[in-house]
C-alpha cells in the first residue's frame, strides 16, 4: 500500500530490446490472486501457483486425506526423533512443530515460501525456525489435518483436540 492505494507490478514477456516489460495496473492490485502479497514498493514477495493458495489448501484437506497415513490412525502417537528423521526428502517430509508431528508431503506445493525452506526442516523438530520466518502463523491450524503424531513428552493444553 503506498499512499493510501495498493498496486501490483506484473512482468510479461520480454521487449524487443530483450528486457522485461513491466506494468503497474490498478486493476491487478484491485485483486490480487490468492497466495500473492504485495510488499510496499509494489515487489511481490511470494508467489505460489494457481490452485496452490492457502485457501486451496484448506479446501484440499476437507476433501481428501492429506496425513499420507490412514485417516482413522491415531494422529496423538508417540512419534521418537529416530522415526522422525527417517522422512527427510521432498517426497517424504515429517516436521516436527511445537511437539506435534506431521507429514509435510502434501503441503510442500502449498507454501508460499517455497520448497527450499522447508527442506531444512524436514525430519527435525522446525520450531525454531518456522517462528523465526512466521511466529504469528497458526501453523496448528494450518496443519491440523496433516498431523501424524506427537513426540515424546507433549502434553496437550488444549480442549480443542
Amino acid at each position: 500500500v503506498i499512499s493510501g492505494r495498493a498496486w501490483a507490478t506484473s512482468t510479461t514477456p520480454m521487449t524487443p530490446s530483450g528486457g522485461a516489460q513491466t506494468t503497474t495496473s490498478k486493476a491487478a492490485a484491485a485483486a490480487p490472486s490468492a497466495g500473492t502479497h504485495i510488499q510496499p514498493g509494489g515487489m511481490p514477495r511470494n508467489t505460489v501457483a494457481k490452485g496452490f493458495s492457502q485457501m486451496d489448501w484448506m479446501r484440499r484437506c476437507k476433501r481428501e486425506n492429506v496425513r499420507g497415513v490412514d485417516a482413522k490412525a491415531n494422529h496423538k502417537r508417540v512419534i521418537k526423533d529416530d522415526e522422525l528423521a527417517q522422512h527427510n526428502t521432498v517426497g517424504d517430509c515429517w516436521i516436527a512443530l511445537r511437539g506435534k508431528v506431521y507429514n509435510l508431503t502434501e503441503y510442500v506445493a502449498y507454501h508460499p515460501g517455497g520448497a527450499e525452506i522447508l527442506e531444512e526442516s524436514f525430519g527435525r523438530d522446525a520450531t525454531a525456525l518456522f517462528d523465526k520466518y512466521h511466529k504469528y502463523v497458526n501453523g496448528a491450524y494450518i496443519m491440523r489435518e496433516a498431523q501424524v503424531g506427537v513426540q515424546p513428552g507433549y502434553v496437550d493444553d488444549s480442549d480443542s483436540d
